[in-house]
C-alpha cells in the first residue's frame, strides 16, 4: 500500500537555537536520517579495525541499556565489531510516523536512524543485532527483554552495559513522569558559556549565567531517574530468571565531571544521583559475585560530545576549549570503550581500577596539567569577550555529527525517501 504522505526530502543544513533562558542549552531543530544511519555504520567499520574474533558469538551475549547514542552506542558496536559479541539494545527513541505531515516525526530520531546502521553492520559480519524501542522503567520491559535473552539471543547473558541517560523517566507506580533536574545543591552557581555567531558571522559572545539551586522534591526526582535502584530491579528480575550466565559482567557508565563543572554536576542534583549509581553498583558486585562469580564496575567516563552535550549549560563552553587543550589525546565515544574494552576491562584478564574501585576512562581529561590548563582558558575569558570563532566551529561541526550531519560521504543537497528510509 501507497503512503500518501510519502515525500522526497532534503536536509541539506543543520539547524539549531541557543536558548538563553535555559543558560544558552543548544536545542537541535532537526537532524539527518542518512547521515545517522551512515554514523552508525562508521562506527561499526572503526571497531572492525580492531577485531579480536573469528566466530559470531565469540564475545559472548550482550545487553546494552541505551544503546542508541553516546557511550551507548559505541559500546554496543565495540562489543560486536571488536569482540564478537551478539547484543540486544534497549533504548526509547522517537520512532518514525509516516502518516505525519511533520518532516522530522515523519523520519523518528537519530537514535532509531542510528541502530539500523550499528544493525546493519553487525548482522552484516554474521552476528545477532536486536534493538527494543521501550522504557526500561516498565517492568513490562524487563520481561520482554528476558524473553528475547532466551528467544533470540540464545543463551544468558554474560555482561550488560548500562548507558542510560534519560531526562525523565515514567513511575511504573504511578504512570505519572519523572524528571532530572540539572541544578546545583543549596546555592546558586555560575557558569560561563557562549551563544551564537552574530548575523554577520561575527564570533559568539561570552556570557555568564547564574543557575538555581534546585529543590528536595527535584534532587529525589533526579535520583529516581539517573540513579542506580532500576540497575537494582534489573539485575534483580535477570537473576531470578537465571538469565545472567557464569562470570557475568556489569557496567555502569557514569561522569563525575572536573572542577569547573562540579557546582552544577558532581556537587549539584545530577552528581547525587550518579553518586548513588555508584553506591549500587559496588552493592551488585558483591551480589553478582556470590550468585554467579560475576562483577559489576562503575565506570567514570570523559567529557564528550554527544546529544545531550549541547543541552547542558556550559557543557559546549567546556568542551570547545577541551577539544583544543586535549588535541590528539582526546578520545570520542567509541574511541574510549575500544580503550576500556582492550585495556581497562580486558577479556579474561584484571580489571583496572583506581583506589575506590572505579573505572577511570576520565583519566586523561583529569590530569593535573589539563584541568590547569582548562582552568587558565576558563580564566582568560571574561564576561563579554570573543570567544575564539574556530574552536566554536569546531565544537558545533562534532555536535552535528551526532544529529547526523557533518559526515564526509554524505550529499546533504541529495533527496531522499521518507518511506524507504525509515524501512516503511
Amino acid at each position: 500500500m501507497v503512503n500518501a504522505w510519502a515525500m522526497q526530502l532534503a536536509l541539506p543544513k543543520f539547524q539549531f537555537r541557543f536558548m538563553a533562558a535555559m543558560g544558552n542549552v543548544i536545542f537541535p531543530a532537526n537532524f539527518h536520517p542518512v547521515g545517522s544511519q551512515r554514523s552508525g555504520e562508521v562506527l561499526v567499520d572503526r571497531a572492525l579495525d580492531k577485531r579480536a574474533w573469528r566466530t559470531p558469538g565469540e564475545g559472548g551475549r550482550w545487553l546494552v541499556i541505551g544503546g542508541s547514542g553516546g557511550f551507548g552506542s559505541a559500546a554496543r558496536a565495540v562489543l560486536g565489531g571488536t569482540l564478537g559479541a551478539h547484543t540486544l539494545n534497549i533504548s526509547f527513541d522517537g520512532q518514525p510516523q509516516p502518516e505525519s505531515r511533520n518532516k522530522i516525526r515523519k523520519i523518528g530520531s537519530p537514535g532509531f536512524h542510528r541502530n539500523v546502521g550499528i544493525e546493519r553492520r553487525l548482522r552484516g559480519e554474521g552476528l545477532v543485532a536486536l534493538s527494543h524501542n521501550a522504557d526500561a522503567f516498565d517492568p513490562a520491559t524487563i520481561t520482554a527483554a528476558i524473553a528475547a535473552i532466551t528467544d533470540e539471543l540464545g543463551g544468558p547473558l554474560d555482561g550488560i552495559v548500562w548507558a542510560l541517560a534519560a531526562p525523565r523517566a515514567t513511575d511504573p507506580r504511578t504512570g505519572a513522569a519523572v524528571n532530572s533536574a540539572l541544578k546545583p545543591l543549596g546555592a546558586p552557581v555560575s557558569i560561563k558559556s557562549f551563544g551564537d555567531r552574530g548575523r554577520d558571522g561575527a564570533a559568539p559572545e561570552v556570557t555568564e549565567f547564574e543557575i538555581q539551586p534546585g529543590t528536595p522534591e527535584e534532587a529525589v526526582a533526579t535520583q529516581f531517574v539517573m540513579g542506580g535502584a532500576i540497575v537494582e530491579r534489573w539485575i534483580r528480575a535477570l537473576l531470578e530468571a537465571g538469565a545472567l550466565a557464569k562470570g557475568f559482567r556489569l557496567l555502569t557508565i557514569s561522569y563525575r565531571g572536573n572542577p569547573l563543572n562540579a557546582g552544577i554536576y558532581r556537587n549539584g542534583l545530577i552528581g547525587l544521583a550518579k553518586a548513588d549509581l555508584e553506591f549500587q553498583t559496588k552493592a551488585l558486585d558483591g551480589l553478582l559475585t556470590r550468585e554467579v562469580e560475576g562483577r559489576a564496575f562503575a565506570v567514570e567516563g570523559p567529557a564528550v560530545v554527544t546529544e545531550a552535550s549541547g543541552g547542558i549549560p556550559g557543557v559546549p563552553f567546556y568542551m570547545a576549549l577541551l577539544l583544543d587543550v586535549l588535541g590528539d589525546r582526546f578520545e570520542d565515544p567509541l574511541a574510549s570503550m575500544l580503550r576500556m574494552f582492550l585495556e581497562k576491562l580486558p577479556a579474561g584478564g584484571e580489571a583496572v581500577v583506581d583506589e575506590e574501585g572505579l573505572v577511570r576512562m576520565d583519566d586523561r581529561e583529569l590530569e593535573d596539567g589539563i584541568q590547569a590548563e582548562m582552568r587558565a582558558r576558563f580564566d582568560g575569558y571574561a564576561v563579554g569577550d570573543s570567544f575564539d570563532g574556530a574552536l566554536f566551529d569546531r565544537f558545533l561541526q562534532d555536535y552535528a555529527r551526532t544529529r547526523g550531519f557533518a559526515l564526509e560521504d554524505v550529499d546533504y543537497d541529495a533527496e531522499f525517501d521518507t518511506d524507504a528510509i525509515c524501512g516503511v
